[in-house]
């Protein structure tokens, strides 16, 4: 969460130990925000809770072993976190949703890639009304979305219904429209999507 992207051969995970194995030296206070699987050729996209994303290539990372620590992906402010790592899907959109339970869809053309490890680009414009970014991730229209939030309550729509409506698809530099009514002391934690 505190910005850092390390990128290791899937060799090192061949034989796991029933109680793990390190995948990545943390700093003191940092958590791991997400993992995947990627190759060179693709790029990944990383957003952070004040609305910042940033779209490099894989290839801009040079391979490290498993016990190693990352280098930087984006440059936070202060003490801002980052909240989401995915792979580019061309194609695709990426779905934005603030604690407050705002969200949208941006077509993933719209971030074109820089370098590594630079402040990026507005996604989504935080204001106090939505709250800072709880996740994102990508997503197509034909998906459906459930979000969850802290005191357990689910929702679950489509990204695109059979009227037309659903989720808008809108420019980065906006705030969304509300997908998710949260009551006062609640907030938006995790969101899925799946066919």
């Amino acid at each position: 969460e505190k910005g850092e992207i390390k990128k290791s051969s899937l060799e090192f995970f061949d034989s796991i130990r029933s109680s793990g194995i390190i995948a990545m030296d943390l700093e003191d206070g940092d958590e791991l925000v997400a993992a995947d699987l990627a190759k060179d050729t693709d790029a990944v996209v990383l957003v952070t809770e004040e609305g910042q994303s940033i779209r490099f290539a894989v290839g801009s990372l040079r391979s490290s072993s498993r016990t190693s620590g990352g280098v930087r992906g984006v440059r936070l402010e202060g003490e801002h976190k980052l909240v989401s790592l995915s792979v580019v899907v061309p194609n695709t959109f990426l779905l934005v949703v603030t604690v407050n339970g705002y969200g949208k869809l941006t077509p993933i053309e719209e971030y074109k890639k820089q370098s590594r490890g630079g402040v990026g680009i507005k996604t989504l414009r935080v204001t106090e009304k939505t709250g800072k970014v709880a996740a994102a991730k990508l997503a197509s229209q034909t998906q459906q979305l459930m979000l969850i939030s802290r005191e357990g309550m689910v929702i679950s729509t489509p990204l695109k219904d059979e009227d037309g409506g659903g989720l808008p698809i809108l420019g980065r530099t906006t705030q969304g429209v509300i997908v998710m009514r949260v009551d006062e002391g609640d907030r938006v934690v995790a969101i899925a999507a799946w066919e």
